[in-house]
């Protein structure tokens, strides 16, 4: 047995005894590994005398912990994608309904146009293309109405999805110690 895991053996006998710190501050010392600044006393008393299941169980909680905040920041990633990606087809289809809605319009005024000619008795004009062009634009119209409102509806789930996301990654945040900023 190396004399380093021999005296690491020492130093896990005398740890589970009444003062389990310093002698693995005093293992260090001498171990050969990197300088450790002295220990006082005063500090020895605000150290921990018991880590709650071993080295190994605080290494598998922060290996948990640190899966934990890495699966979140790629949902994050993920819904803020998906939250971008609605907002940029919710903006393209403002601009077509901004473009169908005056062309809606203006055959709705034709078409109206037409009508008072013809109550006046003038028979003369096209009214089948008339009703025929103001049934295509409200259509079209329409269609990007529908658009809209099932745009909507997935923006809002996307958004619904990213604030509890968030909320969730603030809590574990907040539960590691993390402050703000």
């Amino acid at each position: 047995m190396s004399k380093v895991a021999e005296e690491l053996g020492n130093a896990v006998t005398m740890a589970s005894r009444k003062d389990p710190v310093r002698p693995l501050v005093e293992f260090l010392k001498t171990a050969g590994t990197t300088p450790v600044p002295p220990v006082s006393d005063e500090i020895m008393v605000g150290l921990p005398r018991e880590i709650i299941g071993g080295f190994h169980g605080l290494s598998a909680d922060l290996d948990q912990q640190s899966k934990e905040f890495r699966a979140v920041v790629r949902l994050l990633r993920q819904q803020r994608l998906q939250v971008e990606a609605a907002e940029t087809d919710r903006d393209r289809l403002y601009e077509a309904l901004e473009q169908r809605a005056p062309a809606a319009r203006e055959s709705s005024r034709e078409l109206q146009a037409l009508l008072a000619t013809t109550k006046q008795g003038d028979i003369t004009s096209d009214l089948t293309a008339a009703f025929a062009r103001n049934e295509q634009t409200l259509e079209e119209l329409e269609a990007v109405v529908e658009a809209l409102s099932t745009n909507l509806l997935g923006l809002r789930s996307s958004w619904e999805q990213y604030a509890r996301t968030v909320i969730r990654a603030q809590s574990l945040r907040e539960a590691a110690g993390v402050k703000n900023g």
